[in-house]
């Protein structure tokens, strides 16, 4: 909202202290309707964010859509980059032809550690069951349904 790209030095002192408090950093990596331009949002930022934090845990908002394919890369590269893919129905990730394809494929295989389920569910009009309920749908191992659900962001906060 701010116009303020990831990478502007003058954001490096909350990095750093995320760091040493060991806080994980989310970031609106998507499209967004309340900037003027979507410029700042692309996931390419984060490379460069990551590179320069290798220790910062870093939550990507939203799958990156519509630069899923760059988010997948970015993803892939950082093992301290995580994905989240609240704000979109579960149904919609799911179907060809949406631009999520790249995210379903290897979140479902070498990503499968990295992608986190967010709702938002007061903005999308369903409980949050009924959307984890979209994600079981999902056409991924079952095993991955519970790392998306529950398990990776059970491991990046701490949680037993």
């Amino acid at each position: 909202m701010f116009q303020i790209p990831p990478t502007d030095k003058k954001m490096y002192p909350i990095y750093s202290t995320c760091v040493e408090f060991d806080i994980p950093i989310w970031f609106h990596i998507s499209i967004n309707y309340s900037t003027n331009t979507m410029g700042v949002e692309r996931p390419i930022y984060l490379d460069v964010v990551a590179q320069d934090f290798p220790e910062l845990k870093i939550i990507a908002g939203h799958g990156g859509w519509p630069w899923v394919n760059e988010m997948v890369a970015v993803a892939w590269r950082n093992p301290n980059i995580y994905i989240d893919i609240a704000s979109y129905l579960p149904k919609y990730i799911g179907m060809q032809g949406t631009g999520w394809e790249p995210l379903m494929h290897f979140g479902n295989s070498v990503l499968q550690d990295k992608i986190l389920f967010g709702s938002t569910w007061l903005f999308m009009g369903m409980s949050i069951k009924q959307l984890a309920d979209e994600v079981m749908k999902l056409l991924l191992k079952e095993k991955v349904k519970e790392k998306w659900l529950y398990g990776n962001a059970a491991r990046l906060l701490g949680i037993k």
